[in-house]
This record gives structure tokens, C-alpha cells and sequence, in this order.
């Protein structure tokens, strides 16, 4: 049986614009709702940066609770972090991080990315974690797109960053089972996903024009499932990139500060003094 789709939200904000850099915020909702355990959802681009240009329009900063998720879709990203943690990844590529108890952590592209220009394109996807693993020990894992397994049938090609599709073991398996592909449709391909009732899925179209279980739609959609079928059916009218994930919902308390997710706000003020005292490490440049 089909899942039914409860709505479509095309109208992202920009959450972010400095000079020719901008991003746009599919996740959270426009009601302040997740998509559970799914948290936020930035989308980088596309854009054409121009010499001399000032990079990404971030610095080091902390993060507790959950874990990062980073597409390079078209260019690259240097992560580092204050646990020695260090790579840069091309396009095609992933970042997954866990921050779980805490790290700071800077992304960045490089000096000369800055001096010649070029195009730019990436998702961060911020994925919670169960109050179980809140406070394990943080790690990094930079996936080039040759370390990650890609299914190809006639016009569709699916990227596995982690968790399975139809069998085929993805690059990683997450701590929290989640499954993540990149899902690329040339026009007039088609696919079929199975997915339980239980989870809950993110489906954002980056852009392209698909149609899924009958409602057709184009650049930056988030398509909103609701949680009554087993079967996703996508085709493609124009070439398409899609992101897609599924997850069970960990139904836990939310406290949310900035870069710390926790289930309390006891553990947010814990976390805020941590990180002053020093516990998340200290980033070098």
C-alpha cells in the first residue's frame, strides 16, 4: 500500500545570505514541527561563487546531542574538529559526524576555492540521538564518493551513505539505524522504495520534477508523508536529485539551544558550561 502524502511545502526560507553565499532552511517545518529523528535540513546552493569570494560564512563552533550529516554535492568541504578529526571531502562525497557528548568543529572550503571561484552545493542534515547515546565518545567519518556504494538501474542511480537500500549495504550503519541515499533520476526513470509504517521519512527534491505516489512536484519540495503505507513510488518528468532518509521516531523529549540538542534544559545548561570549561576539547586552526 502506498503511503499518503500529507503535504508538500515548497516556500523554504533563506536561512542564511552573505554576498553571493546563501542557504535555505527546509527543516524544521514552518510550524516549528521535525520531521522525528530527523531535526534540520540546510541546503547550500546551488550557486557560482566568484574569485576572491569570503568562503563559507561559518567559524569553529560546538555541537552536543546529535549527529551532522553533509552531502557535497558540488564542490568540497574541509571538516576539523577539536578531536583531531581533519579531511576534506570532494563532490560526490559525505561527512558523518557524531558530536554525541560534545566537539567544536569548523567546515570550510580552501584558500584557493577562494581565490578562483567555483560552484558550490551541499545538505546538512541533522539527525537526534536517543538519550542513550547523548554522551557517547564523538567521531567523524569522511566518505569520498568512491567509498560509497552506488546502485544503478537503467535511469536511476542511488548513492547509500548509510543503513541499506533493497538489500545492498550502504558505506556506513548508523548508530540509530538510519537509512540515507542520494537518489539521482534522469527523466522518465522511475523507482520503488519500501519503507514500515513505523518510520518516518524525509524526501526533499533538491531539484528536477518527480512525481511521487501521484503528486507531482519540482525544486526544493519537502514532501510530507503520513505514516498509513509501506511503498514510496517516484518517476521522474525531468532529471532529478533527491534526498532521501527513514528513521523510527525516538519519541523523547526535546531541549533545543543553538548547537546543542539534549532533553532537558538542565542538560542544554550542562552542556553550555562544558563547553566553556574546556570538555568538548580545543579546536586549533
Amino acid at each position: 500500500m502506498q503511503r499518503s502524502i500529507n503535504k508538500i511545502n515548497t516556500n523554504h526560507p533563506i536561512s542564511g545570505s552573505l554576498s553571493s553565499y546563501h542557504f535555505y532552511n527546509p527543516l524544521p517545518l514552518p510550524d516549528g514541527n521535525t520531521i522525528d529523528p530527523f531535526l534540520l535540513l540546510h541546503h547550500h546552493g546551488p550557486m557560482t561563487l566568484p574569485p576572491f569570494n569570503s568562503g563559507m560564512p561559518f567559524g569553529p563552533h560546538p555541537h552536543r546531542g546529535f549527529e551532522t550529516v553533509t552531502w557535497i554535492v558540488k564542490g568540497h568541504v574541509v571538516h576539523k574538529d577539536s578531536h583531531g578529526f581533519h579531511s576534506r571531502i570532494d563532490e560526490g562525497g559525505v561527512q558523518w559526524m557524531t558530536a554525541a557528548r560534545g566537539l567544536i568543529h569548523n567546515e570550510y572550503v580552501e584558500d584557493t576555492f577562494k581565490e578562483t571561484g567555483g560552484d558550490l552545493e551541499l545538505l546538512q542534515l541533522w539527525i537526534n540521538l536517543p538519550a542513550k547515546d547523548k554522551m557517547i565518545p564523538a567521531k567523524y567519518k569522511g566518505l569520498q564518493k568512491d567509498d560509497i556504494p552506488v546502485i544503478t538501474n537503467d535511469k536511476v542511480k542511488v548513492a547509500i551513505a548509510g543503513g541499506q537500500w533493497n538489500g545492498h549495504k550502504g558505506a556506513l550503519q548508523s548508530i540509530t539505524d538510519i537509512n540515507a541515499f542520494l537518489i539521482d533520476i534522469s527523466e522518465g526513470g522511475s523507482t520503488k522504495i519500501n519503507v514500515t509504517k513505523e518510520r518516518n521519512i524525509l524526501f526533499y527534491v533538491l531539484h528536477g520534477e518527480v512525481t511521487v505516489n501521484g503528486r507531482t512536484t519540482g525544486d526544493r519540495s519537502m514532501v510530507l508523508f503520513n505514516n498509513d503505507g509501506d511503498e514510496i513510488e517516484i518517476s521522474a518528468g525531468k532529471d532529478a536529485l533527491i534526498l532521501y532518509c527513514d528513521g523510527l521516531p525516538l519519541n523523547e523529549p526535546i531541549a533545543w539551544h543553538g548547537p546543542y540538542v539534549m532533553n532537558t534544559q538542565t542538560e542544554i545548561m550542562e552542556a553550555m558550561r562544558d563547553e566553556r570549561m574546556g570538555k568538548f576539547g580545543f579546536y586549533i586552526d
